[in-house]
């Protein structure tokens, strides 16, 4: 049994035996507690998990890896390899394990919010600080946005495991360099390759350079003179980066992919992907920040306040002041990632941007599993001192175990009202629209038809198409392909396909829907209830 060093929160050394456990710096009931949130996440959300092909960018993140095509910006190279990997397990339809691969992301990324709200919390009851944790972590579960993007395939479920990944990465750099451990730096390598590796799944992880340049002086003040270990990190970072080539190395390698956003076979056209400059117009709050900032935040603070219920945020907050008497600088880590996150989503007009805000919630769900310990331990301490006078020391225990416990079994009711009120509304287990439009559209087509179609409603026919391989005589022309290929606008690709032969139907959206039917003569051609129907383009008017 090896005894080592290990520093408190002010800097005092103090003995604690190391053991052998499953997760490095976390003790048995912990790593239980983790392993313990991560299965009953999952599942959860394998039973309410959406069973099929969907609309959007869950459609595109359903084709896209399994056929090593080309995602729309910033190109998402990471999440088209690892679920390029994923695709190929011998479980349910390729939708389905797309839509897996989100809820194991996000159920792992709940076990790391119980390892890493484990160095946070000071109690020494190894219990009451597992079980805390494991609070902590279930808050993170079952809050809206986590749950919803843990149903469906989607780049952002990857990029939040990759965050909790690098904070976790980062807490453990810390406890090896207080305990002193030989090769600590390691961890803050590893965190760096992750780091790299995040940013090619999606640029959003970027935003953790604030909180990662702080916590880097933090832990220890003269990092810049390490440089051995900063030139490592640095190199490993580029490695990380380097998941970029994958998008010319398929672009530039035959076959063509099927779905092939943007062409990026120059380096112009590669730039236009990676540094999303068709996007670039969503950020214009970013000239003024804080620029009519009680409009940005009447969404933020809706957002943000679906993820608890009703208490959660009251005591998230008895948690950050707790922290920061505490462990200011893991404080100041944390709100710095908190605060980035939120600003960003804030000035960034996306058409779903709620889970923008994944990283938020997850830096402050850790903030609930401290206030739940300080709580519970507080109150049994004030139970002992008050039964000091007319109890046994075996009374007094029981006391202030039973006090403890009352507080614990409160806080537990956070993650249970979250899991009960937010079950209906995010069960998705019955969802399958999206098969069923496409349905409602292959009945109405001839042998070589041409669909000319807009992006929420391209995705589900590109999954039929490329990877179930329905119906390889319909051509269909995205929105992107109208720019990609030449045909410079809808009627342009109309024209080219009627000139071709083929029988032409468009998905128009509703502002574009009126000029077609003025432009041109056609017919409207029922799908699925509720959702677009087709035109059939029949000629030119006059």
């Amino acid at each position: 049994m090896a005894v080592s060093i290990h520093r408190t929160s002010d800097g005092s050394a103090s003995k604690r035996v190391a053991r052998g456990h499953a997760f490095p710096y976390a003790d048995g009931l912990l790593s239980w507690a983790a392993s313990a949130v991560t299965l009953v996440a999952l599942a959860v959300y394998v039973r309410t998990m959406l069973p099929s092909a969907a609309f959007w960018d869950t459609g595109e993140a359903q084709t896209v890896p399994h056929t090593l095509g080309i995602f729309h910006p910033t190109g998402f190279p990471t999440y088209t390899m690892l679920g390029w990997l994923w695709s190929q397990l011998p479980i349910g339809t390729v939708a389905w394990r797309m839509n897996l691969f989100s809820g194991v992301c996000i159920a792992v990324s709940a076990g790391l919010v119980v390892l890493i709200t484990g160095h946070l919390i000071q109690e020494r009851h190894r219990t009451l600080r597992a079980t805390a944790a494991a609070i902590g972590g279930l808050a993170f579960s079952f809050a809206s946005e986590p749950w919803r993007n843990a149903l469906r395939a989607d780049v952002h479920a990857l990029n939040t495991l990759f965050v909790a990944l690098i904070i976790w990465l980062l807490f453990c750099w810390r406890e090896a360099e207080w305990r002193g451990a030989p090769r600590a730096g390691r961890w803050l390598m590893a965190a760096a390759l992750t780091f790299g590796i995040a940013i090619g799944n999606h640029p959003l992880a970027g935003l953790l350079a604030f909180g990662i340049a702080a916590w880097l002086f933090i832990v220890d003040p003269g990092i810049w003179r390490r440089w051995r270990l900063v030139v490592a990190c640095g190199g490993l970072l580029l490695l990380g980066l380097a998941t970029y080539l994958y998008i010319p190395l398929r672009a530039l390698i035959p076959p063509e992919p099927p779905l092939f956003y943007a062409r990026p076979t120059t380096l112009e056209r590669l730039r236009y992907l990676v540094f999303a400059e068709q996007f670039h117009g969503l950020f214009s709050g970013f000239s003024d920040i804080l620029g009519n900032l009680d409009a940005k935040w009447t969404t933020t603070s809706k957002v943000l306040g679906d993820q608890f219920t009703a208490p959660g945020w009251l005591i998230a907050a008895v948690g950050a002041a707790t922290l920061v008497t505490r462990q200011f600088g893991a404080f100041l880590f944390l709100a710095l990632i908190v605060l980035a996150d939120i600003l960003y989503a804030m000035n960034f007009e996306d058409g779903d941007i709620e889970r923008y805000y994944i990283p938020a919630v997850l830096a402050l769900a850790p903030m609930v599993g401290v206030a739940i310990a300080m709580l519970a331990g507080a109150c049994a301490r004030a139970a002992a001192e008050v039964s000091r006078r007319f109890a046994s020391i075996a009374g007094r225990r029981r006391l202030a175990v039973t006090a403890g416990f009352v507080v614990v079994a409160l806080g537990m009711s956070l993650p249970a009202g979250s899991l009960v009120s937010g079950y209906g509304q995010e069960d998705q287990s019955d969802v399958r629209s999206a098969d069923e439009w496409v349905a409602s559209v292959y009945e109405h087509l001839p042998p070589n038809a041409a669909v000319i179609s807009w992006w929420s409603y391209s995705t589900p026919l590109w999954y039929h198409r490329w990877v179930l391989g329905d119906r390889p005589d319909v051509k269909i022309i995205d929105d992107r392909n109208i720019l990609d290929d030449g045909y410079g606008t809808i009627d342009g690709a109309i024209r080219a396909m009627l000139a071709a032969g083929r029988r032409v139907y468009v998905v128009a959206t509703s502002y574009d829907r009126p000029r077609i039917r003025a432009t041109w003569a056609s017919e409207e051609l029922p799908t699925f209830g509720g959702f677009a129907d087709l035109i059939h383009v029949l000629s030119a008017k006059g």
